[in-house]
């Protein structure tokens, strides 16, 4: 499998401490600090096992347990799924912008 490559950047310009996670363009989940934590998760338009979601103690290691659970979500999916559910976040992008 070839190596994965993943962006964070902050979801709102004015709201420290809550990540937006990039994925080849997709929005693919999200981190954000939570007490003394910091939840991650994987939201895509399509069921996701219970591992696709988890706290971790840093940011650092919360984008390292998101990465390894979007690695084993790329591993048990296949691309006609995985096609569908960015078809599905397509769609709604659409429907939001009012185009």
């Amino acid at each position: 499998m070839k190596t994965i490559s993943l962006k964070a950047k902050l979801r709102w310009p004015d709201v420290k401490d809550h990540y937006l996670v990039i994925y080849e363009e997709h929005a693919i989940g999200s981190l954000h600090r939570s007490g003394d934590n910091w939840r991650w998760s994987i939201s895509i338009p399509m069921g996701l096992p219970d591992w696709s979601v988890g706290n971790a103690s840093s940011l650092h290691e919360g984008i390292k347990a998101l990465g390894n659970a979007w690695t084993r979500v790329l591993k048990s999916t296949s691309t006609e799924r995985l096609q569908r559910a960015w078809d599905l976040e397509r769609a709604a992008d659409t429907r939001n912008r009012g185009v």
